[in-house]
């Protein structure tokens, strides 16, 4: 993955994920409390006393339940999860918050187990048009995501590795020689496996994938509701999105811009990432004009919400990221 900013919140996401999925067995063990005392309840004609206990208990065991599946089904949460990892990472030297996660054994097996289940559906939905573009066989289909996944990983291995805060800035370049010869060497491999008339095409279309992930975010935002997305619409918005993503000045970007020294701590200075929100916040006003031309008036008002949340995630990923590669001695 060359996108560096498509890796470092891929990989963030599934950090959250796994927190998720922690909260969620927890969440499944207090389900299982809650059903103990419900069984009790209907099993055990006891002193009045006894069982106004057993309901209070329960009482509290469900409105824990509650208030643990809402605060899980709200975007918005990740992003507060986000800034006080933040608040919890002030240097590299202090390794609390989500450095200390990326180093925790268990927590990382558990990072790694997701990003295996997120990776091959993710290919299946954004690569999906490609395979039918290019007319591939089953077979050659598998053969390719393959390639794909294994080139994927590589980034989102390295990612994860380069977001530990006890690397120096040499062990940082010597990670990022390595991503970029092991990219490559995918890359070379893609090329023969498709031939030069279909490799071409590959590129093409791998420059629309931050677009494509976008706007599937969004499609399954509103899917199974009354203003889901078309096809048509969901092509149209890929195309606008992609064009105005390149034609755009950016003065920073971060797109396809790994330093191949590791200086990953210049790239994401304050300067820059607030260069990067002034630009975002730009981009997706002016952005949002061209969407209401293919969207309608209901989709492109929750759009302009979508657009917001994502950026807001974005820019929470970035200075956690920041903070990871920040020198030792800040």
């Amino acid at each position: 993955m060359k996108n560096l900013l498509i890796a470092v919140l891929v990989i963030t996401s599934i950090a959250l994920g796994a927190v998720c999925l922690h909260q969620q067995r927890q969440l499944a063990q207090t389900e299982t409390q809650l059903a103990g005392v419900q069984n009790q309840l209907q099993e055990k004609s006891r002193a009045d006393e006894e069982i106004l206990s057993a309901e209070r208990r329960a009482k509290i065991l469900q409105n824990a339940l509650t208030e643990t599946a809402v605060a899980a089904g709200e975007q918005s949460k990740q992003v507060a999860q986000l800034q006080k990892s933040l608040a919890a990472t002030k240097t590299n030297a202090n390794t609390g918050g989500l450095a200390a996660m990326f180093k925790e054994p268990k927590m990382k097996e558990l990072i790694k187990s997701q990003q295996k289940a997120f990776v091959g559906p993710m290919l299946d939905k954004q690569y999906a048009a490609l395979f039918q573009q290019l007319n591939l066989t089953p077979d050659q289909t598998a053969g390719l995501k393959d390639l794909l996944q294994k080139k994927m990983s590589v980034g989102m291995d390295a990612g994860m590795s380069m977001l530990d805060g006890s690397l120096d800035a040499g062990q940082r370049a010597d990670l990022a020689k390595q991503m970029k010869s092991e990219t490559d060497d995918y890359d070379a491999q893609i090329k023969q496996f498709l031939g030069d008339d279909n490799y071409p095409a590959f590129q093409n279309y791998e420059k629309t994938i931050p677009d494509r992930m976008t706007v599937s975010q969004f499609n399954d935002q509103l899917a199974g509701s009354a203003t889901a997305l078309n096809a048509d619409q969901q092509q149209q918005l890929i195309q606008a999105m992609n064009d105005a993503r390149t034609s755009f000045k950016w003065t920073t970007d971060y797109n396809d811009k790994n330093p191949a020294n590791g200086d990953y701590a210049s790239m994401f200075s304050d300067d820059k990432i607030n260069q990067y929100t002034q630009e975002k916040e730009q981009f997706d006003r002016q952005f949002l004009t061209r969407a209401q031309q293919i969207l309608t008036p209901e989709q492109a008002t929750v759009f302009q919400q979508f657009q917001t949340a994502q950026r807001e995630l974005q820019i929470a990923g970035m200075k956690m990221a920041a903070q990871m590669f920040a020198p030792k001695s800040q």
